[in-house]
C-alpha cells in the first residue's frame, strides 16, 4: 500500500483576454473521455455558455485537496497547471469540457484533473439566476509545501 501524500491545489480564475459568450475555439489539449470521466452518451448541454465578464456573479473557485499523487510526480519540485473548463449551474464541471491551456507535467495536470472531476463550485448568477460559465482555472504545486502564485 502506497502512502498518500496530502498536497494543495491551489486555484485561482484566471481572466484570459475577451471571450465569445458561446464555446470558445478551443485553446489547449483536449483530454480524453478517460481522463476526465466525461460521459459521451449523455447529451450536450443546449444553454449558453458565459465568460466571467459577462455574469454579475462568477464563478466561486475552491481549494482542492490532492490526495492521491502519483509516485512519479512526487520528484516534480513544482507543478503548474491551466485548465478550461464549463461550471454548470449546479456546481458540478461539464467534465466533458476540459481542456489542458498549460501545464508544466503531465503527471500533475492528471493529478489534478481526478480530483478536479468531483470538485463544486459556486456557480455564476446572470440575471438572478445560475448559469454555465466558461472558467480558466491555475493549480500550482511546489514539492516543500510552498504555493505558488499566477498572474
Amino acid at each position: 500500500m502506497r502512502p498518500t501524500l496530502p498536497v494543495v491545489a491551489v486555484g485561482c480564475i484566471l481572466s484570459i483576454g475577451p471571450l465569445a459568450a458561446q464555446a470558445p475555439d478551443s485553446l489547449g489539449r483536449r483530454l480524453s473521455a478517460r481522463e476526465t470521466g466525461c460521459d459521451t452518451l449523455a447529451a450536450p448541454a443546449a444553454d449558453w455558455v458565459y465568460d466571467g465578464e459577462s455574469v454579475e456573479v462568477p464563478v466561486k473557485p475552491q481549494r482542492l485537496d490532492i490526495e492521491d499523487m502519483p509516485f512519479r510526480a512526487r520528484e516534480v519540485i513544482a507543478g503548474r497547471t491551466v485548465l478550461r473548463f464549463v461550471v454548470e449551474p449546479s456546481g458540478r464541471i461539464d467534465r466533458c469540457s476540459i481542456e489542458v491551456v498549460e501545464e508544466t507535467t503531465p503527471i500533475w495536470t492528471a493529478a489534478v484533473v481526478k480530483e478536479l472531476r468531483k470538485a463544486r463550485y459556486q456557480p455564476a448568477r446572470h440575471g438572478g439566476e445560475k448559469v454555465r460559465q466558461w472558467v480558466y482555472q491555475l493549480f500550482t504545486y511546489h514539492q516543500d509545501g510552498r504555493l505558488l502564485h499566477g498572474r
